[in-house]
């Protein structure tokens, strides 16, 4: 049966169990592991299983808890690239695009960006403008009308109805085209489980502490901690013929492991986002503006995207060499978003109005000169001592990412599989009709843009106890059971896992989910057995990082 049928034929909640996993992992040698839970080693772990590779899969933490729950949540093609005249880096973002896209219609959806114009250089003067078209003539050309929407220029009126907050004096048009946004976290999850469906054995909490020396031809021992909530840590060992180091940010100490000499090849680069409510910006399309200088380098720009209720203003680009596992956005960082959209709108956003935040760190490859904003967003795969290492790249082009890695893989097996990710669904999206659910609307209609096809068994859920089909806060739109749905389907085993990742509730509204986390607990230990002593550590460990967040930003009233 092929994949698209597989997925389409779906009558259950994909099987994605952690110790099931890791008993099958271990019961026979795989041919490949695959080190790390981000939206890279997800999708390695997909393109395996469908070439019918034995392929298993550990993540330290949750899955997508680095990078791939932090970015700007956009699938695009990089303008920055056309402004470089790196077309065909620009013709490949774009194609992928498109087939992710195709492929999961229920996360990936068109964004339309608002780029005004002003009489005035202040914010973009018409020269700027001239210019700026140009590369969306080029854009569009190169790959961007597969979307279905060309760019266009717009009146002063027209630009005011996309976002009536901007400034109207010297505001003389602008500029309107498209690029996809998702849920990241959502995403990834969404692979993995994808993944699972076709054979993967994949498994979060569960670290690589240790790599048997390499000897061509024989598998090797891999040693992993396995870490329970409540702290508690067992060990197991498996054997993988070959190793996929997809760490991301973390990828140089997963090296480590394999080459003793080792030489450090990541340059982390921190980018931040501050989230209002919607109706203090009230802007239509995704709104770019000049940044203020500092965080983004020597004319950078930025933007603010609309999610629901609320929209998120980013993004930084600075270097950073702190704690990987502890990234925030600090109080100077908020502010200067906020004051860099304050000079284009007419509305005076501040610090009071800020509901939730996040910082991530993009995995650069360090080239030895430049700041982080001028390094390249390129990937790069490397064989070294039967591992291969996918190092840099971003989220649109994961999906080729992990081709190329497993045709490396496949090398190093000596064995001939095509790839099959070309168009193969992610879980909920095969056979779903986005314009058919908008127009039928029904109470649960925002499952849809979140589960796809598979919003009917979060229904059931709801249904079947109408407590769970109440909103978890009167801010935000998540339902319990949503909440239900992640615990029992989706691998969620700690409260964070829930409020952070499977349901986004810490960065649109981090006082709600707070507010959320003790019933979040008592659902935990309904559904997967944890001691109610564990389970309120975990309501107080959130609850405390909330508040830690509030002090550093300064905000009393809302972290």
């Amino acid at each position: 049966m092929r994949a698209r049928d597989v997925v389409a034929n779906q009558t259950a909640p994909v099987a994605f169990d952690r110790d099931t996993a890791l008993d099958a992992m271990t019961a026979a040698p795989l041919d490949v592991l695959v080190v790390g839970g981000g939206i890279t080693g997800v999708s390695v772990a997909l393109d395996a299983a469908l070439r019918g590779l034995r392929v298993g899969l550990v993540e330290r933490g949750d899955f997508a808890c680095g990078t791939s729950s932090a970015s700007s949540k956009m699938i695009h093609g990089g303008l920055r690239y056309i402004e470089q005249r790196e077309f065909r880096i620009v013709y490949h973002s774009l194609l992928e695009r498109q087939r992710l896209y195709e492929r999961a219609p229920h996360l990936v959806s068109r964004l339309p960006f608002l780029f005004p114009i002003y009489r005035e250089s202040a914010v973009f003067g018409p020269r700027m403008a001239q210019a700026f078209r140009a590369l969306l003539v080029a854009y569009d050309a190169v790959g961007g009308w597969r979307i279905g929407k060309l760019h266009r220029r717009m009146g002063a009126a027209e630009t005011l109805t996309h976002c009536p907050t901007l400034r109207p004096e010297g505001l003389i048009g602008g500029l309107l085209y498209f690029d996809t946004r998702t849920d990241d976290a959502r995403l990834t999850v969404s692979v993995a489980r994808t993944a699972a469906l076709h054979g993967a054995m994949l498994a979060n909490y569960c670290r690589l502490a240790e790599l048997e020396p390499f000897r061509p031809g024989r598998p090797r021992t891999a040693h992993l901690i396995v870490t329970d909530p409540d702290g508690s840590s067992t060990e197991r060992t498996v054997q993988a013929r070959v190793v996929v180091n997809a760490a991301g940010v973390w990828s140089d100490g997963v090296s480590t492991l394999n080459e003793a000499t080792h030489h450090s090849r990541i340059r982390p680069a921190k980018g931040v986002h501050v989230v209002v409510p919607w109706e203090k910006v009230r802007s239509q399309s995704t709104l770019v503006f000049p940044m203020l200088g500092g965080l983004r380098g020597k004319g950078g720009r930025a933007f603010v995207v609309r999610w629901g209720d609320y929209c998120y203003i980013g993004t930084t680009d600075t270097p950073y060499d702190g704690d990987p596992d502890d990234v925030r956005c600090n109080r100077h960082e908020a502010e200067l978003l906020l004051e860099s959209l304050n000079e284009t709108l007419t509305t005076n956003l501040t610090m009071d109005d800020v509901t939730g935040t996040w910082a991530g760190l993009r995995p650069l490859i360090d080239t030895g000169k430049g700041d982080t904003a001028e390094l390249s967003r390129e990937h790069e795969i490397t064989v070294a001592d039967g591992m291969v290492t996918v190092a840099g790249g971003k989220l649109t082009v994961s999906r080729s990412m992990a081709e190329q890695a497993v045709d490396k893989v496949c090398d190093l097996l000596e064995v001939k599989q095509r790839c099959r990710t070309t168009h193969a669904p992610i879980v909920g999206g095969a056979g779903f009709d986005a314009e058919a659910v908008e127009a039928t609307g029904g109470r649960f209609a925002h499952l849809s843009g979140r589960y796809g096809t598979e919003a009917r068994f979060v229904e059931d859920i709801a249904l079947a106890d109408p407590a769970l089909a109440e909103p978890i806060a009167p801010e935000l739109p998540y339902l319990w059971a949503e909440v239900v749905f992640a615990i029992r389907h989706e691998m969620a085993r700690t409260v964070s896992d829930i409020l952070t990742r499977r349901i986004p509730a810490r960065f649109l509204h981090a006082a709600a989910a707070a507010q959320a986390a003790a019933r979040i607990g008592e659902l935990l230990v309904a559904e997967s057995g944890l001691s109610t002593t564990e389970v309120d550590r975990q309501v107080a460990d959130f609850r405390a990082d909330v508040a830690r967040a509030a002090r550093e930003l300064g905000t009393t009233s809302r972290p």
